[in-house]
């Protein structure tokens, strides 16, 4: 008795499901990307600000409360 592999058919894909998958799917992936974006900015625009915030508080009220004579 000789031991022969079992060849497995592969059904076919239906592209018309496919193509109905994306067209439901593509709104909440536009949303996805875009909400990510949007996370993005504000986390970049978050980090640009950390350096002001962390400043010691000597440093900048020495800058902004400095008397000129004339």
């Amino acid at each position: 008795m000789v031991n022969h592999p079992v060849k497995y058919n592969r059904p076919q894909r239906n592209t018309d499901t496919w193509k109905h998958n994306w067209e439901v799917m593509k709104p909440f992936i536009h949303f996805g990307f875009k909400a990510m974006a949007l996370i993005g900015g504000a986390m970049i625009g978050i980090i640009k600000l950390l350096p002001t915030l962390l400043q010691r508080p000597d440093e900048t009220s020495k800058k902004e409360t400095r008397i000129i004579k004339i």
